[in-house]
């Protein structure tokens, strides 16, 4: 974002607030000065400042209007890297989950069985019928090893799943660890912003105050206004441009958080 160099304006400054000062030094401390001296002091000082004060809002809207670009610009690749993220390992997740409950469907009915004829079995041994105990514990013995088998393969299915899902939350933290310096930038932003909106204020009663004195006439009240004006501008432009620096920082935070996604 190309600018009016900061010690170029904090020289200007220095030029108009020491003009300023002649200035008061002719109207309070040398009372003997003639009006009109006072009146030419102030009248160039309204011509320095004026062109400046026009040049620095020239500038700080091309300013205002270059973060804005930016902060689009950052919006659009946040959300992109955000719904990235949400994908990650997604679809090897949906596929194991699937595999998983197509398992449970597979097993379910051998599981059900052997924990009825469990229960069974128990039960004719309480009543003392030992035919039927025996008869029961044939039935259940014999799917042992299948139900033992079903238990396995669901063991290992929930364990691959349990696994990706972890290794998914590992990557994604690895992502938002990377984007976590985009939210004390927006942070510092936010409060710039509220200093300049300060500022504006500023500048706006002085502004108010230099159109009043100039509609009175009163070309030594107009200068110290647009002095005010000129400096609040400075600091506007300033604030501006570290607003602005803020938001390249995120957009290179969002490139090296996009680097981290997995391949």
């Amino acid at each position: 974002m190309k600018g009016i160099s900061r010690r170029c304006l904090w020289s200007r400054l220095i030029v108009i607030l020491c003009v300023s000062t002649i200035l008061t030094l002719l109207q309070v401390n040398v009372p003997q000065v003639h009006a009109s001296d006072r009146w030419d002091t102030a009248l160039a000082q309204i011509d320095i400042v004026y062109d400046d004060v026009t040049a620095l809002k020239v500038t700080t809207l091309s300013e205002t209007q270059h973060i804005q670009e930016q902060r689009t610009k950052n919006t659009d690749a946040l959300k992109l890297v955000n719904v990235k993220i949400t994908a990650i390992d997604v679809e090897w997740i949906k596929k194991l989950q699937i595999e998983l409950d197509q398992t449970l469907r597979k097993h379910t009915p051998l599981l059900e069985q052997y924990t009825t004829l469990s229960k069974q079995a128990s039960a004719a041994k309480q009543n003392k019928n030992k035919k039927l105990s025996d008869l029961l514990d044939l039935k259940r013995n014999k799917l042992r090893a299948s139900v033992e088998a079903a238990r396995t393969d669901i063991k290992v299915k929930k364990a691959a799943l349990s696994t990706a899902k972890k290794q998914r939350a590992t990557k994604v933290k690895v992502v938002k660890d990377a984007l976590a310096p985009v939210q004390n930038f927006k942070k510092q932003i936010t409060a710039e912003n509220k200093t300049i909106a300060a500022i504006r204020q500023i500048y706006s009663a002085a502004e108010k105050s230099y159109k009043a004195s100039v509609k009175e006439g009163n070309a030594v009240t107009a200068a110290d206004n647009i002095t005010l004006m000129y400096e609040q501008m400075v600091l506007i432009h300033t604030s501006l441009q570290k607003v602005y620096d803020w938001e390249k920082q995120i957009a290179q935070t969002i490139v090296i958080a996009e680097s981290k996604l997995p391949k």
